[in-house]
């Protein structure tokens, strides 16, 4: 039976912060100068060996990570119980016994499952797909080289609580998930779950359920300027510029000359001019060291902004110890993107919040 030792692999362990990494050294009473490369070298050298806290360390932070998230759910009226019977049932190997990776020449274009573990004290389990990525082309002298490149991705299911996550970008979730599906043979249907549907898919709501902060938030006008015209651009280029020689000069009287002229008034007269302003920019990014609900700018442009993406901050405690975590959020794609190293403490607790 496969632990979750077993779906380790080098590349892996690469991709662990220095300080853990000599975390693990040190618990492994190995060498912990030097660099990532150097550190990941060690490990794996003594891998086999590995148990107790330092295992521990690697369980908790291995598959997570500066990671992105994607969350599925079924359609089927069952859920996704029987999931894991099914794919034993459809795979060719049973991945929760064996570990079976293709060699270099022939990684399947198509995601296809290597391995998978349970999880030791959960219900849940682990999934981890194969798929190549292309093909890297190194030139030494005269010499060409072809390397194929690939990308391992985990995939975290709970049956019970009726979740996937797949822990890749929005499009590679969207080609691993379907990887799913070929392999269960369309037994169950996918769809992404829309975690921002119960707080009113918005970015303020979901702020207030991690108890954090909202630090940027990037969106594209939203209004009624759905064509944004040259008359449009002159109107408040005028507006700008009126204003200014105002300032400048200081003329009350030149100012209202300038804002009572036909072109103005006839376009503001449909138009509010800060929607007209806006209109003219592909995206509008606001952002800030602190809470940026509450400060007049935010607030004023808020209503105008139709929000795709945003950052928040949010606390919480690992082993007694209160860290800051930061999370990019993208309302179209239904994802999230860690901006700073996660443990799987970490996720669980947005798992527990917004599921």
């Amino acid at each position: 039976m496969n632990t979750i030792k077993s779906l380790i692999f080098p590349q892996d362990l690469n991709r662990l912060n220095k300080a853990l990494l000599k975390e693990i050294c040190n618990g492994m009473t190995l060498e912990s100068t030097g660099n990532v490369n150097e550190l990941t070298s060690r490990v794996w050298t003594a891998f086999e060996h590995i148990e107790g806290e330092a295992l521990e360390v690697i369980s908790n932070n291995i598959f997570s990570g500066v990671v992105s998230l994607a969350w599925y759910q079924t359609t089927n009226q069952s859920s996704l119980t029987g999931l894991k019977q099914s794919i034993i049932n459809k795979m060719p190997f049973d991945p929760f016994e064996t570990v079976i990776t293709p060699n270099s020449e022939n990684i399947p274009n198509e995601p296809t499952i290597i391995a998978a573990a349970e999880i030791e004290g959960s219900q849940a389990y682990y999934l981890r797909f194969i798929h190549c990525t292309g093909v890297n082309v190194d030139y030494f002298l005269a010499n060409r080289r072809e390397y194929i490149k690939h990308e391992i991705t985990t995939v975290y299911i709970d049956e019970i609580k009726g979740i996937i996550e797949v822990r890749a970008s929005s499009a590679v979730a969207k080609k691993i998930i379907a990887g799913l599906a070929k392999i269960v043979d369309d037994e169950y249907e996918f769809k992404q779950f829309d975690f921002l549907e119960r707080y009113g898919g918005t970015l303020d709501s979901l702020v207030d359920v991690l108890e954090g902060k909202l630090i940027d938030a990037t969106g594209r006008p939203a209004g009624i300027v759905n064509t944004f015209e040259e008359t449009h651009g002159q109107s408040f280029v005028s507006i700008l510029s009126a204003i200014d020689e105002y300032y400048t000069k200081g003329e009350l009287s030149v100012l209202e000359q300038n804002l009572n002229s036909e072109d103005i008034i006839g376009t503001l007269e449909t138009t509010p001019f800060t929607m007209l302003l806006l209109s003219g920019l592909e995206t509008i990014g606001l952002g800030s060291i602190r809470e940026l609900r509450g400060l007049p700018l935010y607030d004023y442009l808020e209503p105008y902004l139709a929000k795709q993406k945003g950052s928040i901050i949010f606390e919480h405690s690992v082993g007694g110890v209160v860290q800051e975590y930061s999370i990019r959020i993208g309302l179209t794609t239904k994802t999230f993107k860690f901006n700073v190293f996660a443990s799987e403490h970490v996720l669980h607790y947005i798992r527990e919040k917004l599921i």
